[in-house]
């Protein structure tokens, strides 16, 4: 008996060691190990908030002078430094100090080892941490990573920065012990690793990766197969609305370079559609975007120009963001930095300010490879075999062990979908981010420290991508913006779809002079913007493409912006934070000119009120909003059953919601409002819109039971409520987020906030004889969940309020709101 007692005693012990030494999955989420979570010696209870460092001494070998350090009262850094390389140092180690494990994460990611962290755990459907891991491989991003490094050592000057930055980062983690390490850590049973410019150049291509892969090319080759001669009619071009970035009628002063290129005519089977969805891919957030704007001094009540940027980025914490202020020999520079990489990214100095949104180009083209035969290791490339490279991945995956993976690379780029997993000709991958370096300190250095027009031009020729509109503001007067960056030359067409890559003649013929991409000073309207719609109007000589540019937010600013004068910095908070959807103003009119409201029910009458006042804003605490957002998704459905029904709806291009407006104005009787269910009946605009109406209404019947249960003890109805706004961590761990967060905005809002993403961080700077910047961002500025400095940022944010910077405008200069200090000295 004693030894059954025994034995059941063991199994039930090893039952619990396990238990609280593995992930633990619960209602379709994995919660982290609970045995290190909760150990009392080392486990959450030693990661508590640790006060600010007051007074607090580091000697470290290396400095070549002392380097202080100032916190003001949200906990933001002012190092001043006498010597760039010693500021660079500090700003590494305080990474580490707040950011270790955001930082290691990001490469992670980028150099395809994140199941090595988090174990093989699907993400999505079809989508696990280790198809993640073979996709960044097989796209070669480690190895771009690595052609980065050597490009940075070219630099005599400036890659020595990026060894000051990497030992910074290095002293920070060589003095902790196990205890101190960050909460994930101890969770996941993993080690910091030490830091390098490899590690910095890993996240920068998780940059690239998040802002420069517009990956559409499977799903536009699907439809222009599935819908042959209404592809265009479907998937137009251009749009008569849209308010180019470059304003419409600028003369182009130039002789565009020529680009003599094969159209795309080889898709591999004809008779099937590349069985690629796109939540299989790693691509871009299609909902990354950004707002910038600068007003000049004539269009001001003081006079000074007043430069506005919010970087659209998903919501998550730690915050994308780190905030910071360097002062060092030619730099005194304040704004936001991404941790893993040195400067500033966005920001201002006492004479500019910069601000980024992206351009969304499309950079990155698939191929179609044709082998020699089966064995694949020879290809066809202008009727002459080509010799592929091959290599063995190694992938070390936690839990499972290791799993190794053949890659094979042509002059495209890697094979990333084999032809035995598609059922198609193999498909390689050709990037610019694979080409060309991106951030770079040159660009950096030169930007922090520029002090004129001159200066931001010759930072800019420094940056080749991701692709960035960068606005620009001077004390001075000048306001300007390019669309900066290296943009392939194309012929028309070229890259929008699956291109043959056995023919030479399809590849990039180069990049547009620095000189010849769009860009503009000073122009006699009194304003520059961007807002991701498209760059210029069709008189732009060079053709580029997209299918993401977005044709709302960009003329929402133009026609506020042409309207306002005597403008305050106030005018612009509101400006930025706004509500108001054009697509509903466009839409909803003509909605409610085709409605029967005979045939409504009653508490259809009661919505159809609702929609008959509302003022087009996407306010939170509003239920109007959520009528009209549910009424314009079934009605782009119904409208288009051709994609929507279609069984190979998710490898399919999702039309234009700006298509669908011209139709139902221009066209109500188009043949694309027929359903193709229906053969009886040929139905028009009219008849779609109250079909959806009808459907929009017993949505709303759900809806309204789905947000009883989530808000049991505030259960109204409220576009907040059913946008359930969050903030996840990045790493997913359930409890280390902000989730229901109470906010209005929509992604074609210029408040552009949706589920978990939206303003990653907004700026507002008036130009003055010393700038006077107002900011948030949804976060703060710790690491550690554990820490009120997490996110106590984020409420701000919420309520569309700002903090003003403390900026010191010199090395000697002090402020009331500089609470504590460490100083770094040299040993």
């Amino acid at each position: 008996m004693r030894i059954v007692t025994f034995m059941a005693s063991l199994a039930a012990t090893i039952g619990l060691v396990y238990f609280l030494n593995n992930p633990v999955s619960f209602k379709g989420k994995t919660l982290p190990a609970l045995g290190p979570y909760f150990n009392p010696f080392s486990g959450f209870w030693q990661n508590g908030d640790p006060l600010l460092p007051i007074n607090k001494n580091f000697v470290f070998t290396g400095l070549k002078g002392d380097v202080k350090v100032q916190y003001d009262d949200r906990q933001v850094p002012h190092i001043v430094a006498e010597h760039l390389e010693d500021a660079l140092f500090v700003q590494g180690f305080l990474h580490a100090q707040n950011r270790l494990w955001e930082m290691d994460f990001l490469s992670h990611v980028s150099a395809g080892r994140l199941s090595e962290m988090l174990g093989e755990r699907e993400l999505r459907p079809h989508l696990t941490t280790l198809d993640i891991d073979k996709q960044a491989r097989r796209r070669g991003i480690p190895q771009a990573a690595g052609k980065l490094v050597k490009y940075w050592q070219t630099d005599k000057e400036n890659f020595p920065l990026f060894d000051s930055y990497s030992a910074g980062v290095n002293a920070y983690i060589s003095q902790l012990k196990p205890v101190d390490y960050p909460i994930e850590y101890k969770t996941l049973g993993l080690t910091p690793e030490a830091w390098s410019p490899l590690k910095s150049a890993l996240v920068a291509k998780y940059l690239s990766t998040d802002l420069a892969l517009n990956d559409n090319d499977f799903a536009a080759t699907n439809s222009l197969k599935t819908f042959g001669g209404d592809f265009d009619a479907m998937y137009p071009s251009e749009f008569k609305e849209e308010s180019p970035v470059v304003p419409r009628g600028t003369p182009w002063n130039f002789t565009a370079q020529p680009s003599a290129f094969k159209p795309a005519n080889d898709y591999g089977d004809a008779t099937s559609l590349i069985n690629i969805p796109h939540d299989d891919m790693i691509s871009s957030d299609p909902s990354n975007g950004s707002n910038n704007w600068v007003v000049s001094g004539s269009k001001t009540k003081n006079g000074h120009p007043i430069l506005c940027g919010d970087p659209h980025l998903s919501l998550r914490l730690p915050s994308v963001w780190y905030e910071q202020q360097i002062t060092a020999q030619e730099i005194n520079t304040y704004g936001v930095t991404l941790p893993g990489i040195p400067m500033i990214l966005i920001g201002f100095n006492n004479n500019v300010a910069w601000t980024l949104t992206n351009v969304g180009h499309d950079v990155a083209d698939w191929y179609t490879i044709k082998w020699v035969d089966s064995t694949k290791t020879n290809y066809i490339l202008d009727g002459k075999p080509v010799k592929a490279d091959l290599r063995v991945e190694t992938y070390n995956v936690k839990g499972r062990g290791v799993v190794l993976d053949t890659v094979r690379s042509t002059v495209w780029g890697g094979i990333v979908y084999p032809s035995d997993t598609t059922g198609r000709k193999d498909l390689a991958f050709h990037w610019i981010a694979n080409e060309l370096p991106e951030i770079d300190l040159h660009y950096l250095r030169q930007l922090n420290g520029a002090k004129n027009y001159e200066d931001y031009k010759k930072a800019l020729s420094f940056m080749n991508e991701p692709a960035q509109n960068i606005a620009f503001a001077c004390k001075d007067g000048d306001i300007a913006l390019m669309v900066n960056g290296a943009h392939p030359i194309k012929a028309k067409g070229q890259g929008r779809f699956v291109q043959d890559g056995s023919l030479s003649s399809n590849a990039w013929k180069g990049f547009i002079p620095r000189d010849q991409i769009p860009q503009y000073k000073n122009p006699a309207r009194g304003f520059v913007s961007s807002a991701n719609q498209k760059s210029t109007d069709a008189t732009y000589p060079y053709y580029y493409n997209s299918e993401g540019f977005e044709p709302y937010r960009g003329r929402i600013i133009n026609t506020a912006l042409s309207k306002m004068s005597d403008i305050t910095v106030d005018d612009m908070k509101a400006l930025q934070t706004n509500n108001f959807s054009l697509i509903a103003q466009e839409l909803l009119p003509l909605f409610l000119k085709n409605i029967d409201t005979t045939a409504l029910s009653a508490p259809e009458k009661t919505i159809y009120s609702s929609l008959v006042g509302w003022n087009y804003y996407f306010d939170g605490d509003k239920a109007a909003p959520v009528y009209f957002d549910a009424w314009q998704e079934a009605f782009q459905n119904q409208t288009w059953d051709e994609v929507y029904a279609n069984k190979n709806a998710d490898l399919l291009l999702k039309p234009y919601s700006l298509r669908t407006i011209d139709l139902l104005r221009d066209e109500p009787n188009s043949k694309f409002f027929d359903v193709v269910a229906t053969k009886d009946k040929i139905e028009t605009g009219k008849d779609i819109v109250n079909a959806s109406f009808h459907t929009m209404a017993a949505g709303i019947v759900k809806k309204q039971a789905e947000i009883a249960l989530k808000y049991p003890n505030n259960a109204t109805l409220t576009w907040s409520h059913v946008k359930d706004t969050e903030i996840p961590h990045i790493s997913n761990i359930p409890g280390w987020g902000r989730e229901h967060i109470d906010v209005g905005g929509q992604g074609k809002s210029i408040n552009a906030i949706k589920k978990n993403h939206g303003p990653s961080w907004r700026m507002i700077v008036e130009m003055d004889s010393v700038p006077h910047a107002y900011v948030v961002y949804p976060g703060g500025q710790s690491g550690n969940p554990g820490s009120k400095g997490y996110d106590d940022f984020v409420d701000t944010w919420r309520k569309g309020e700002y903090y003003e910077a403390v900026f010191l405008k010199n090395a000697t200069d002090t402020n009331a709101k500089l609470i504590s200090s460490q100083t770094f000295s040299k040993k």
